[in-house]
């Protein structure tokens, strides 16, 4: 695709925060493909990311009068696109043919040295964190996800309340959530395999 001309960034958000169409088609036209290739590696589906890629330019759009504010665009960009593509990927992991398709890309890994060694990288990584876990959130931890016991069994097996069991959990959980992303450089697949085993 032929490169676009330079244009002056502050001059376009104000067209556009002004309604003008033309002003937003070039500012699509020069940014698309930076979303689309974030948003199909998170996603792993060409399909998935155009819609993603169409839905947060329509949510920029939408909120167009903020545009005069923004300092970077890049950097406005980038938030409104990670957030969209999380948010909808914690949706499409409730339909089955998308956990499915997921599920299949880790599975596959093993067939990719690359992907592998990211894969048991962030396993290992998991492990470490959950062992720095206070002992409480740690034997929570261990109780719902190694043993596959639900909020309230494991409120039973502790004898303490579920609201606690609850809180303990998402606690480890953020933790973990930190440790991960605090440790690896692929954050895309750190972020995916988060949202795979449940951690967002």
């Amino acid at each position: 695709m032929q490169a676009l001309e330079p244009y002056d960034e502050i001059a376009l958000l104000a067209d556009i925060a002004k309604g003008d169409e033309t002003a937003f088609r070039r500012l699509f036209e020069q940014h698309w493909d930076n979303i689309y290739g974030v948003a199909v590696t998170f996603t792993k589906s060409p399909q998935v990311a155009e819609e993603m890629v169409q839905d947060v330019f329509v949510k920029i759009w939408l909120q167009r009068e903020n545009l005069p504010l923004v300092k970077k665009f890049n950097d406005y960009l980038f938030i409104i696109a990670r957030n969209h593509i999380l948010t909808t990927l914690r949706k499409k992991l409730k339909e089955q043919p998308f956990t499915e398709h997921l599920l299949n890309f880790f599975q596959e890994t093993a067939n990719n040295p690359e992907d592998q060694l990211l894969y048991r990288e962030t396993e290992y990584l998991v492990q470490k964190a959950v062992e720095q876990l206070p002992p409480q959130q740690q034997l929570i931890y261990t109780l719902s996800r190694n043993q596959g016991l639900n909020q309230e069994e494991i409120a039973n097996k502790l004898a303490i309340s579920k609201n606690t069991v609850k809180s303990h959990m998402n606690k480890a959980l953020q933790s973990i959530r930190n440790y991960l992303q605090n440790r690896t450089e692929a954050e895309a697949f750190t972020i995916l395999y988060c949202i795979i085993k449940g951690f967002f």
